[in-house]
């Protein structure tokens, strides 16, 4: 049997890096406060994260950025009222998108930190809840 080596894959002149582990939960402290960390959530299925209003707001937000939320029901949305898997997929439409040009050693880079692509650089993406979840 022949065994087969790592090819290494690049995109223009960088090496795509393999992301890190796969997500896991623990209790942390950061600032002297207690929260919860989901690490590397990028290498994890999608998932869904609701925010918790006192009046009548909803807000569903997908661990790949998209989201959806409005008043009272799905007729008086802000952003388009669908199913998970469609709302997993807005994410390029709703929700945030973040492109930066970073200069280093005479040299400018384009970063799009968020982007669920192949990636040239060593990344880690936390979650973090405190246990009140006011942050």
């Amino acid at each position: 049997m022949t065994q087969r080596r790592e090819q290494k894959v690049f995109l223009g002149e960088s090496a795509i890096r393999v992301p890190g582990p796969a997500g896991g939960g623990e209790w942390v402290a950061r600032d002297g406060e207690q929260f919860f960390r989901i690490a590397n959530y990028h290498t994890m299925p999608p998932f869904f994260m609701s925010v918790v209003s006192g009046h009548d707001h909803w807000l569903f937000v997908s661990s790949t950025g998209g989201l959806t939320c409005g008043r009272r029901d799905p007729g008086n949305a802000l952003f388009p009222y669908g199913t998970d898997d469609k709302i997993h997929d807005a994410c390029a439409t709703t929700g945030p998108k973040t492109v930066l040009l970073a200069a280093r050693g005479g040299r400018t880079m384009l970063w799009q930190p968020f982007e669920t692509g192949p990636s040239v650089y060593d990344i880690e993406r936390n979650l973090y809840k405190n246990v009140p979840a006011t942050s």
